[in-house]
C-alpha cells in the first residue's frame, strides 16, 4: 500500500513547517483527500498542539514516497 506524508505548514510559526517522517498508508489517491480532511479535523478538534492558535491558517502539504507533492489542503477546506 502506498505511503503518503502529511507535512504541516503554518505560516505564523517561527519555522512554519513540520515534516511528517512516518507517513500514513492510504490505499489510493482517491482515498487520500478524505484521509487528509479527516486528519485535519481530528487535529483541530483535539487541539493537541497548543502552539498553534489558529488552525485555519494551517495546511497539509502531502507528498508521496518519491517526495513529490500530490495534494495541498488548507485546513479551512476541512471545516464542514
Amino acid at each position: 500500500m502506498p505511503r503518503y506524508f502529511l507535512h504541516l505548514r503554518y505560516p505564523a510559526a517561527e519555522d512554519g513547517f513540520a515534516r511528517d517522517h512516518e507517513g500514513d498508508e492510504v490505499p489510493d489517491l482517491g482515498s487520500l483527500r478524505q484521509h487528509v480532511v479527516t486528519t485535519a479535523r481530528d487535529l483541530m478538534k483535539g487541539a493537541r498542539l497548543k502552539a498553534i492558535p489558529d488552525w485555519l491558517k494551517c495546511s497539509f502539504e502531502v507528498t508521496n514516497e518519491a517526495d513529490t507533492v500530490v495534494l495541498r489542503l488548507p485546513f479551512s477546506d476541512a471545516v464542514k
